[in-house]
């Protein structure tokens, strides 16, 4: 993102060749999340992005939370261990890898993603509440509803794109354009 700032001031103030310019660039991150710049009245976020905007799309509103299990601690038996991968000598001699076993399913997660051992802690009970949830609730699973929410709007998406080629084909008919 910098080098395309960088090559978009290049091109905008050497175009003009003058001596003076005025450079007043304002940053502000607007409610949608996006940077917002100005540079001599120039909206640069338009120049660099094509005016498209990048979504994304959040499905938990959607989503029923109420079949989802708890997990009970006593119900967990956690094991420090050491971590393997990339990182040589670091990684190999420090215990910050989790293997986090579920004693009613018997579902075991190892998760080794970061150096610290809080936040592998974290990450792991994630994943097995989502295994867990996986294996109790089979198509009512948070992850197979939010498929299906997916699903759905790419139908919609497909079905509005033909929409529009098929009202785009029957102007061009109309109009004997071709």
């Amino acid at each position: 993102m910098f080098i395309a700032i960088l090559k978009l001031f290049n091109r905008i103030f050497f175009k003009e060749r003058s001596n003076t310019y005025i450079l007043s660039v304002l940053f502000k991150k607007m409610s949608s999340g996006f940077l917002y710049g100005k540079i001599n009245n120039i909206n640069w976020y338009d120049l660099l992005n094509g005016g498209k905007q990048i979504r994304y799309k959040s499905y938990t509103r959607f989503l029923d939370y109420s079949r989802v299990p708890k997990l009970e601690e006593s119900d967990l038996q956690e094991q420090f261990v050491k971590g393997c991968g990339p990182g040589g000598q670091a990684t190999n001699k420090t215990s910050n890898a989790i293997v986090l076993k579920h004693k009613p399913t018997g579902l075991v997660v190892k998760c080794h993603e970061t150096r610290s051992l809080d936040q592998n802690r974290k990450i792991a009970r994630k994943i097995l509440l989502t295994r867990l949830d996986n294996l109790v609730n089979d198509q009512n699973s948070l992850q197979n509803q939010k498929e299906q929410l997916m699903k759905r709007d790419s139908i919609k998406k497909k079905q509005k794109k033909k929409k529009l080629q098929d009202l785009k084909n029957a102007f061009v008919e109309r109009e004997n354009l071709k």
